[in-house]
């Protein structure tokens, strides 16, 4: 099989298009007017395949997704944050990067950067770009895809900021997003009785505390990753930090 090169765009038809590949690099096209004929697109390998070059400034990647327990592609730090995002946020079965090429009826094109399959069917597509380097161009593409999504019934999101304390939080937490720190049964429920007891994050972790120090923080920061408990991921986690159920 030949080298998959991504889909490159072409003409537009008067009509709203998509374009994907599948897992053996056949190319696949429908019109983006019919929620059940888009329901037919499930990417297999990417559509866009960015270059490598000296001097590059961004860092392309895999990033280890729990949701669906394998590897995503990201070609920059921020869409590595975009992805550590959205795998806390959302229910993910399925995840794809760079899943497929948008030709709109007036013949602008859009790759989004990724599409999510979420546990209850809803199609989710995904692009991460700071408000910082969106041009009209981008504005526009945005705006085409989120009409787009909407008359198929998908889910849209720009994830345009970043914030370094919602980055740290989800650093820390995403080392015990492996499911090989998830609690036990017993486990679980034991944390979730003192939570219920209990106001913040100290105060929770002092009434975990045992003779084995540290030994529920990996079960505790997994449940945080998995929202069984929730905390506001945009301020600092401190001892101070304010926990629900």
């Amino acid at each position: 099989m030949s080298k998959n090169t991504g889909i490159r765009k072409s003409r537009g038809d008067g009509y709203d298009r998509i374009e994907w590949l599948d897992a053996a690099g056949n190319k696949h096209a429908v019109r983006a007017d019919n929620p059940l004929t888009a329901a037919e697109v499930i990417p297999g390998e990417r559509t866009r395949r960015p270059g490598k070059y000296r001097g590059q400034s961004t860092y392309q990647g895999n990033y280890w997704c729990a949701g669906i327990e394998g590897h995503v592609f990201h070609e920059s730090m921020a869409e590595f944050t975009g992805l550590m995002l959205i795998d806390h946020l959302y229910d993910i079965d399925q995840l794809f990067a760079q899943p497929m090429l948008l030709t709109f009826a007036d013949g602008t094109f859009h790759y989004p950067d990724f599409l999510a399959i979420e546990a209850d069917g809803t199609r989710h597509l995904v692009d991460v770009h700071l408000k910082s380097r969106t041009e009209e161009a981008h504005e526009l593409a945005f705006k085409q895809t989120g009409e787009m999504c909407e008359r198929l019934g998908w889910r849209f999101t720009v994830i345009d900021q970043l914030d370094d304390v919602v980055r740290w939080n989800l650093e820390a937490l995403a080392r015990y997003h492996h499911p090989r720190f998830t609690p036990s049964t017993r486990v679980e429920k034991q944390i979730l009785r003192a939570a219920t007891r209990t106001a913040t994050f100290g105060e929770l972790r002092a009434a975990l505390r045992t003779d084995r120090p540290g030994e529920h923080m990996p079960a505790l920061y997994n449940m945080l990753w998995n929202r069984h408990l929730q905390i506001d991921i945009t301020k600092p986690l401190t001892d101070l930090t304010p926990l629900s159920i």
